[in-house]
């Protein structure tokens, strides 16, 4: 019977520590989530600013070409 105990006791002690280490890699899990998709929104908006820029630099040569004529 003492021994049962025991063996109860151990493996109340591993489900402890299993159930800490999931959660832990469920977290690690999630922040790497979230650092890629703050990466994603940071190209994003830098795509968007590039295109943005090429299409002032595009308007711009167009009406400089047009008010020479």
């Amino acid at each position: 019977m003492d021994r049962n105990n025991r063996l109860q006791v151990s493996l109340e002690k591993l489900n402890k520590s299993l159930e800490a280490l999931n959660m832990t890699i469920d977290r690690q899990h999630l922040a790497q989530k979230a650092d890629d998709i703050d990466q994603s929104v940071k190209e994003f908006f830098e795509v968007k600013t590039f295109l943005a820029m090429q299409k002032m630099k595009k308007n711009d040569k167009g009406w400089k070409s047009n008010s020479t004529k």
